[in-house]
C-alpha cells in the first residue's frame, strides 16, 4: 500500500476519532491516539512542497478553534471537534519540524 493511501486512511481515522471524542466524552487514551495519528500523518502524509501549507493550517486552526462556540446547542461540539482536529494537526507539525531538522543535520 502506498504512503499516500496510508496517510488518507489515517486522516479519516483521525477525523472519525475527533468527532467521536467530541460527542462521547471520556474515551480513554484519546489524546495519545491523536498524537500518534498526527505524528504519522505529518511524517508520511505531508510532502515537502506541502509543508508550508500544513504549518499555515496548524496556526489557523489553533487560532479559530473557539470561534463556533457561541452557536446554541452545537457550538460546544463544534469547538470540541475543531480542538481535537487541531491536536492532530499540531502533532503532525511537530513531525514535520523534526523531519526538517533531521534533513538539515544529515545534509
Amino acid at each position: 500500500m502506498s504512503p499516500a493511501k496510508i496517510a488518507k486512511i489515517l486522516r479519516i481515522i483521525a477525523l472519525v476519532l475527533a468527532v467521536a471524542a467530541a460527542v462521547i466524552p471520556g474515551i480513554p487514551f484519546v489524546a495519545i491516539a491523536f498524537i500518534v495519528l498526527g505524528l504519522a500523518i505529518g511524517y508520511i502524509g505531508v510532502e515537502e512542497d506541502g509543508r508550508v501549507a500544513y504549518f499555515v493550517l496548524a496556526i489557523a486552526l489553533a487560532s479559530v478553534v473557539g470561534a463556533l462556540g457561541p452557536i446554541p446547542e452545537v457550538g460546544p461540539y463544534l469547538t470540541a471537534i475543531l480542538t481535537n482536529i487541531s491536536s492532530v494537526v499540531n502533532a503532525g507539525a511537530v513531525a514535520i519540524v523534526t523531519t526538517i531538522i533531521y534533513e538539515r543535520v544529515t545534509e
